[in-house]
């Protein structure tokens, strides 16, 4: 399993690059996903939806039993990045008000199991918004 403080810089890492393509989103390690239409981003958006997709990157990257794909991977993470740019939440926001509660929340007995489960209804409502995790290419 990862440290917290490597999965953190690979997610930061990746949020800070995410926020400047434009769709699909791109994995570090290639995957690409289809994320789902602005529209419904923009309709969705809100602090809970992404509380949500944060928790379930970081369930999914230190939970054993709930690791994603990479393309799985990159649609949670790429839709976050574009939910956080909806709200207009800064870098430092996104960090201090869900990055760092999730990671605490990792300290809490119960969280994996919890949280895991929420990941497939999470998936099958961003691919109902237009969303895949299907591999392009």
């Amino acid at each position: 399993m990862c440290s917290s403080r490597h999965v953190f810089a690979r997610a930061l890492g990746l949020s800070l690059c995410l926020t400047s393509l434009s769709l699909p989103a791109f994995a570090d390690r290639g995957a690409t996903a289809q994320l789902p239409d602005a529209a419904q981003i923009a309709a969705a958006a809100s602090p809970e939806f992404l509380h949500a997709l944060v928790m379930a990157n970081i369930t999914s990257t230190n939970c054993p039993g709930h690791a994603l794909s990479d393309d799985e991977w990159a649609l949670i993470t790429g839709t976050a990045d574009r939910v956080a740019a909806a709200l207009n939440i800064d870098n430092r926001s996104f960090n201090d008000n869900y990055y760092s509660p999730a990671f605490a929340a990792l300290d809490q007995a119960g969280t994996c199991d919890s949280e895991g489960a929420k990941i497939a209804p999470l998936i099958k409502r961003l691919r109902k918004m237009g969303g895949s995790a299907d591999p392009i290419g």
